[in-house]
């Protein structure tokens, strides 16, 4: 449990730093002042970049191994593309749903970025979030969780990623994507399986955004229920694309057994003492749930993520 504990510790310290900076930055008058593509930029790179550094320079592990820095492959790479235009549907079709009783922050953001041109606005909604993000979640965390075995560890990274964005309307897509992620990277032994999806699924947002105002101004005069018929019927016409796009890669990734824990780089390769045993699933995902950092990252997700909502 050791490793777990130090992981659930590294994502508290994560959230309080990240809440923490995110009040700071947003009352610095100069960042205020910044155009919005340049902002986001700015607020990732000084709420992610730090803690990363921070965890690899403590722990002394190996950022190869953690992060599963190994080669996509060009048969992953043809099926993950299609794939991450497949399951865009089904999150679409959840942020709607969210969206009908929460305000959705995304869509004011995409708003917002339109002054930034279409580049700038890559980098910050796309580029950045999907490393930083991957590289937080899917990488520190999802290899930190080795012993909570293949389903509940990609769990408890999904949980963890759902409520990082600190808001109830992307929480459901949010926790969906992060346990799909969760299975790509596992299957692959590989981090790019998450990067790459993340990334095209948030440039084709910015796409859109950029390329569709005729049709996102139709939207917005659309009825409620004409736009839930619209978007379950993609939702559902989705399903045996991704099936499909599912079974490939299930037949060109089997299961592979979970990747050694990541060790400090200082440890000689010749240490003989053998590994712990690995402990049962089923009373580590208890314990995960009920430890005081998880409890705790809960409690901050309620002041945070819930109460404003409340009292809005």
């Amino acid at each position: 449990m050791k490793e777990t504990k130090q992981t659930n510790r590294f994502a508290l310290c994560f959230f309080l730093y990240y809440i923490a900076a995110s009040i700071v930055l947003a009352r610095i008058p100069a960042t205020s002042a910044l155009p919005e593509g340049v902002s986001m930029i700015v607020f990732q790179m000084i709420c992610f970049l730090p803690p990363i550094v921070f965890y690899f320079l403590l722990t002394k592990k190996s950022v190869k191994q953690t992060l599963r820095l190994q080669p996509l492959g060009l048969k992953n790479t043809l099926i993950l593309i299609p794939f991450s235009f497949a399951i865009q549907p089904l999150m679409s079709f959840l942020s709607y749903v969210t969206g009908l009783f929460f305000p959705n922050p995304v869509e004011e953001s995409m708003a917002a970025l339109q002054s930034s041109g279409f580049l700038l606005s890559l980098v910050a909604v796309a580029v950045l979030p999907a490393i930083f993000e991957e590289t937080s979640m899917r990488g520190i965390v999802l290899s930190g969780y080795h012993r909570l075995g293949t389903w509940s560890k990609a769990f408890a990274c999904a949980l963890l990623f759902g409520l990082m964005h600190m808001n109830l309307q992307q929480f459901p897509y949010a926790f969906f994507v992060g346990f799909i992620f969760c299975f790509l990277v596992e299957r692959t032994g590989s981090i790019y399986a998450s990067i790459l999806p993340h990334f095209i699924i948030n440039a084709t947002s910015v796409w859109a955004a950029f390329a569709n105002v005729e049709a996102a101004e139709m939207a917005e005069e659309a009825s409620h229920l004409t736009t839930f018929l619209a978007v379950s019927f993609m939702a559902v016409s989705s399903l045996p694309i991704l099936a499909g796009l599912l079974y490939l890669f299930l037949r060109e990734n089997p299961p592979r057994p979970d990747p050694p824990m990541a060790v400090p780089e200082s440890i000689e390769e010749d240490v003989t003492e053998p590994l712990p045993e690995p402990e049962v699933t089923g009373t580590l995902i208890k314990d995960w749930l009920l430890s005081p950092s998880i409890l705790t990252i809960f409690l901050l997700y309620a002041i945070f993520g819930v109460l404003p909502y409340l009292i809005m």
